[in-house]
């Protein structure tokens, strides 16, 4: 599982994430159901830049109506936000990928 951490996070010379293929399973944590297997082709990892200002909310933000992210905890919920190819975002638990670029995943 180490090593497919270590691929997802590979970048190319320009700073681009490199694509991956994925196969995962889902699960809904309300009631524990779910195993719904999902295949995505040239996926990306997500990499955002870090936002350097306030941790608070301050008066310009309140009226603007901006909303301000709270962090999402990736390490401690074991997940990660994977670009997929038309664009859409979506959040995965790394432990139910069940192969990655073609190869069986043990976790």
């Amino acid at each position: 599982m180490r090593q497919v951490l270590e691929i997802i996070k590979k970048v190319d010379v320009q700073g681009i994430a490199i694509p991956f293929d994925i196969e995962f399973r889902t699960r809904n944590k309300n009631n524990n159901t779910g195993g719904v297997l999902k295949n995505y082709k040239n996926a990306k990892l997500l990499i955002g830049t870090k936002q350097k200002g306030k941790a608070f909310i301050d008066a310009e933000h309140f009226y603007r109506k901006e909303r301000i992210r709270k962090n999402p905890n990736h390490f401690e919920n074991a997940t990660r936000n994977i670009e997929l190819e038309n664009g859409r975002i979506i959040k995965i638990n790394f432990r139910y990928i069940t192969k990655f670029n073609d190869q069986e995943v043990i976790y």
